[in-house]
């Protein structure tokens, strides 16, 4: 692609002057952020070539695929030919280059559109010639109503319709084509479809599809078995499924049967999947098709004996019953027999073990056996296995499209995508929830939405005309064995839907090894879905139902099992926690097990965290709700101090105030203190200041009360760090030399570090750089002299801050690049900001303003994925500063006022003068000398009240 083209498709015909300098550069980019990039994108002469095989790009397959079915075609070799074009339109995800791109890509988008569109439009050709019409109406339908003024769509739809035997539907679909053209163009439907039409109202027998082959036809003429189940028009999704029966049926040994057993959990559309794949190759097994019920999941239904099964397979060959024998051995010679040296399909749905149809398997023959079961059906030697799990959320949702009509589905398009959440990609809950909708057309999606919000009515409501999920579920349960039952029943106690064998040994008072088998167990019966070894998770509606057993079938032993799941936590989360941050105060004992365990390192440990968070959040809410009000108290701190890595406040504060309540009601003064202080150092890092100034004076009283020097240091530190931010640096000042001063007599050294940090930034802002930078190099040593990594980051930031205070760049710039370094390797999302634009305003002091612009932008990208918010003001800053440096000053101007906004609204007054002060030099470059004069006093008023000398300003 030469650069004169991408410089075209970039800027039509005004590109700017720098453009192909503008190319070359967004190259580079490219190179270093995809991998392999400069093996991926090589200069060629005037330009640059992508090199890729086919099997790396879906557009090469893509085209490959389409030859393919051309030359099948050409070849007269039909069903070759759909099935290339089949294959090649799998491929498609959606609109391709879409958005705004330009004449150039919207050019070459619309090329690819119309080629896929024609593919399909072949594809449904050959579909009706085979005789398939009723099988591609659903597909058509779709199409059609994604492009209503394709004329050429609909005339397909119409004959699919007719060949369906349904004239009207075919009629009416001519009205839909003739009212939208009428209303979006003003034009009657063209020559060919309005000729179709008039055929249709004829039932010109010109009309009639082509007959199929002669071996078809003479396949017809004999006595074969055609038994297969309708297959519904609207079968959505399961694209990848139905190529793995595919090729695994294609790959089959001659003379062998293929044996592919389908397992799932109930209601997730085994047999209709089963049933699509039979259907879709049906004529590949010309002596027949056969389908039985085995009834192993069937409500007041016993499972059929596979004695039962053949005798029910050789009736529906057409053999008489006098003629098939009483006696087994009899009826399995006799229905091996029938099946020698014949290539049959065979659909044996829904199993209960191997035993069940392992006799109905062919000795010797090339049939394919399709078994659909709920769990894995492990005895049957030579199978294939393929375990089904939930619908992917597109697919749900063209389901729901297809049930319940595309017209309601986009009427109401965010409640339509949450149901489909809700429904949690089984495809029986989403048929129950388009056929409840379609049976109340008054009610609207949003509706049934909100009744299914109700985690303890869901399954309620999806259950219809009496099939539903939770009876699909119920058979699973009751075919456990009662000890199996009884651990499903204390599962249901886990307050979250992921769960490992150490929850589970909790729970069941069990070793984790003897719980992993039980979780085991349950994967085989499809209640439960193994992820990794040891991890497992509940799909959301099993979950629904598990609680309700739980809350049923209540006993004894679930308290005991619901208090061993809370110890397990809280011994877990604590010493992971003391892992990652070292030097913190124990607080109280809790028993032998917190000594228990042990984590590696602290990568260990956060990972442990990372992984359990939702279900601890979800603990405190239980552990609450039941009234035990100890663990309710205890858990919120360490949820707290992982958030302060990760970035999560607004959920851990909630967890936060319900152990402040915890507390209250415990009567608990240590336990209140220290919830008040984590729950404040929360909203401080929200940016709600005064919030967390009421907490900490309150935390500060309770310590003083209780005459613990520890607590009133600690809560003094982080006082004087809310009123840094609030810009009252005298008091911030005060408070955090007498925390340090208690911390260091106390012997209180995580504390020590804490405060020096606090009070080197505090320093730096009132322009007292060689203090700052003594204060922070003291609080790094001590951190390091602990292994404390996440406090390291800031006592670095700041240092970094006084160094370039000090006019000593490359060390300002050494300090901020370790300070990066330290935040990557603990993947702190809430301080990479902070980081990054601490790293830009040294860069830009040194005059290296291409790299400073670049680490704003990174800046400004991570603080719109951070949940916190009192970095954010510092951030818009110095993105402003790098604009100011290149000479940007209308974009240097809005990131100041943002920074200016924000400050404001949280009452960051350093901020805001800061903020007064840079619209003022910017101002002053754009020649607006009144907007300078009163920005500049406007700052001046602020730094003056907060003592900042002009140095620091």
């Amino acid at each position: 692609m030469p650069i004169s083209r991408l410089v075209t498709a970039a800027w039509n015909e005004k590109p700017p002057d720098s453009a192909e300098h503008q190319v070359r550069k967004t190259v580079a980019k490219l190179r270093r952020l995809i991998p392999y990039g400069p093996d991926t994108i090589v200069t060629d002469g005037p330009g640059y070539r992508a090199v890729v095989d086919t099997g790396q790009l879906d557009l090469l397959r893509y085209q490959r695929l389409l030859r393919q079915a051309r030359e099948s075609s050409d070849a007269g070799e039909a069903d070759r030919a759909a099935a290339r074009l089949r294959e090649a339109l799998a491929l498609w995800r959606g609109p391709v280059l879409s958005g705004s791109g330009g004449r150039v890509v919207d050019a070459a988008s619309t090329a690819l559109e119309e080629q896929r569109l024609t593919a399909a439009e072949q594809l449904y050709d050959l579909c009706m010639e085979a005789g398939e019409a009723s099988e591609i109406t659903g597909e058509l339908r779709t199409l059609v109503d994604e492009h209503p003024l394709r004329e050429t769509l609909r005339s397909r739809l119409m004959l699919a319709l007719y060949h369906s035997g349904q004239q009207a539907a075919a009629l009416s679909e001519f009205a839909r084509a003739r009212d939208h053209l009428a209303d979006e163009l003003g034009i009657d439907p063209g020559i060919e479809l309005t000729d179709l039409h008039e055929r249709i109202l004829r039932q010109d027998p010109a009309l009639s599809r082509r007959e199929r082959s002669a071996s078809r036809a003479r396949h017809s003429a004999t006595e074969a078995p055609h038994a297969l189940p309708f297959d519904v028009p609207d079968f959505s999704g399961r694209t990848s499924e139905l190529k793995w029966i595919r090729d695994a049926a294609g790959h089959a040994p001659e003379g062998s049967p293929t044996v592919l057993a389908i397992d799932g959990m109930g209601g997730g559309g085994k047999t209709a999947l089963a049933i699509h794949a039979a259907h879709q190759m049906a004529e590949q097994y010309p002596c027949g098709r056969l389908f039985v019920d085995l009834h192993g999941f069937t409500p007041g239904q016993t499972p059929l004996s596979a004695f039962h099964a053949q005798g029910d397979l050789l009736a529906a060959v057409g053999i008489p019953s006098s003629e098939i024998p009483v006696v087994p051995a009899g009826r399995a010679a006799l229905w091996q027999s029938y099946m020698h040296g014949r290539r049959m399909l065979l659909v044996l749905d829904n199993a209960a073990a191997s035993d069940q149809v392992r006799a109905l398997i062919p000795a010797s023959s090339d049939s394919l056996v399709l078994i659909t079961s709920r769990p894995r059906l492990t005895g049957l030697d030579g199978a294939e296995w393929l375990t089904v799990g939930a619908l992917p959320e597109p697919d749900s949702h063209q389901l729901l499209r297809t049930t319940l009509g595309a017209e309601r589905v986009e009427r109401e398009p965010e409640a339509a995508r949450e149901l489909v959440r809700l429904c949690g990609g089984l495809p029986l809950a989403v048929r129950i929830a388009a056929a409840r909708l379609a049976n109340r057309p008054r009610w609207t999606v949003q509706r049934l939405v909100d009744r299914l919000r109700d985690h303890e009515r869901r399954l309620d409501e999806l259950a219809s005309e009496g099939r539903g999920v939770a009876g699909a579920l119920l058979l699973s349960y009751q075919s456990m064995p009662q000890e199996q039952r009884t651990a499903f029943r204390l599962l249901g106690h886990h307050p979250g839907r992921y769960l490992d064998a150490d929850e589970a040994a909790a729970l069941l008072d069990t070793d984790p090894m003897t719980a992993e088998n039980v979780l085991e167990e349950l994967v085989d019966v499809r209640l439960l879905e193994a992820r990794e070894p040891g991890a497992y998770a509940l799909h959301d509606l099993v979950r629904s139902f598990v609680h309700r057993v739980a809350q049923s079938q209540k006993a004894p032993e679930d308290a005991q099992a619901v208090r061993r799941l809370l110890d397990h936590y809280l011994h877990r989360a604590e010493n992971a926690c003391d892992v990652l941050f070292p030097g913190r105060r124990r607080f109280g004992d809790t028993g032998e097990d917190a000594r228990g365990h042990r984590y590696a390192d602290k990568e260990a440990a956060l990972q442990w965290l990372d992984q359990h968070r939702d279900s601890l959040l979800l603990a405190v809410d239980a552990a609450y709700d039941r009234g035990l009000f100890w663990h309710a108290a205890r858990l919120p701190r360490e949820l707290g101090f992982h958030s302060s890595i990760r970035g999560y406040d607004a959920q851990a504060n909630a967890a936060l105030e319900k152990g402040v309540s915890a507390s209250r009601k415990l009567g608990d003064r240590p336990l209140t203190r220290l919830n008040l202080m984590n729950l404040a150092m929360g909203k401080w890092r929200l940016g709600q200041l005064r919030e967390a100034v009421a907490r900490l004076e309150e935390a500060v009283d309770l310590s003083q009360l209780m005459a613990d020097a520890h607590s009133e240091a600690e809560c003094k530190a982080r006082l004087g760090q809310a009123y840094n931010s609030l810009g009252e640096l005298d008091r911030a000042l005060r408070l955090s030399e007498e925390a340090n001063l208690a911390a260091q007599e106390l012997g209180f050294t995580r504390l020590d570090g804490s405060s020096l940090s606090t009070l080197s930034l505090i320093q730096v802002r009132l322009g007292r750089f060689e203090e700052a930078a003594d204060s922070a190099e003291r609080a790094v040593a001590i951190f390091d002299s602990i292994q404390e990594i996440q406090l390291s980051v800031d006592a670095l930031s700041n240092l970094s801050q006084a160094i370039e205070g000090l006019g000593r760049y490359d060390e300002a710039l050494a300090r901020a690049d370790a300070a990066l370094e330290r935040c990557r390797r603990m993947s702190m999302p809430s301080v990479l900001p902070l980081v990054l634009a601490r790293r830009t305003d040294v860069l830009v002091c040194m005059g290296l303003l291409e790299e400073a612009a670049s680490s704003a932008t990174h800046a400004l990208a991570e603080a719109t994925r951070c949940t916190d918010d009192i970095h954010r003001a510092t951030v818009h800053l110095s993105a402003g500063r790098a604009l100011y440096a290149h000479g940007d000053l209308s974009a240097a101007r809005a990131q100041q006022l943002l920074a200016y906004e924000i400050a404001c609204r949280m009452e960051l007054r350093h901020d805001e003068a800061s903020a007064l002060w840079d619209l003022a030099r910017t101002a002053d470059a754009q020649g607006d000398r009144h907007a300078a004069r009163k920005h500049r006093a406007a700052a001046g008023r602020l730094f003056s009240l907060m003592g900042v000398q002009e140095t620091a300003r």
